[in-house]
């Protein structure tokens, strides 16, 4: 008589809607801050040997009210861009029993708990190594070095490093 196996659980290691809200937020404010200080900056700057400086002077001389106005908002929405892509782009590992599903953007992938040889973090970024020393992970994962920990301890990966 077959016995029903109970589903494994999971947990899911990703940036949070707070992270990506704040990312989002400085970026665009930055990105708006450079807008309204770029005439000062580049008057600063303006006798440094930096490439091009005649065309960001002439850019940064405009003090018509749109230029003025539109200057920051064209930063902040390329603050904003720059956001998008950072967020989109973070690693979400879910992690099983049998498997660590690792998705990035578009792109994912099934590392099998077989292929697994050693899982710890490096320069602040997770590592996760196969038995034969490949790397088969190697990237930034939100949640800190004791919830990283703990996920993969949880579900029987072998974590050589320390929080």
């Amino acid at each position: 008589m077959d016995t029903p196996q109970q589903p494994t659980s999971e947990t899911v290691l990703r940036m949070t809607g707070g992270t990506k809200a704040l990312v989002w937020l400085t970026l665009g404010a930055a990105g708006a801050g450079l807008g309204f200080a770029l005439p000062w900056l580049l008057q600063r700057i303006a006798t440094w040997p930096i490439p091009y400086i005649d065309a960001l002077k002439f850019l940064g001389s405009f003090d018509a009210p749109l230029m003025v106005i539109g200057r920051p908002a064209v930063l902040a929405l390329i603050g904003l861009v720059i956001a998008f892509f950072i967020t989109y782009e973070a690693a979400e590992l879910t992690i099983s029993d049998t498997q660590i599903r690792i998705r990035e953007g578009d792109d994912a992938r099934i590392v099998t708990r077989a292929q697994v040889g050693g899982v710890y973090r490096k320069g602040g970024k997770l590592r996760i190594e196969s038995v034969e020393g490949r790397i088969l992970f190697n990237d930034d994962v939100e949640g800190g070095g004791v919830a990283i920990e703990r996920a993969f301890t949880k579900h029987g990966y072998p974590w050589e490093g320390t929080a």
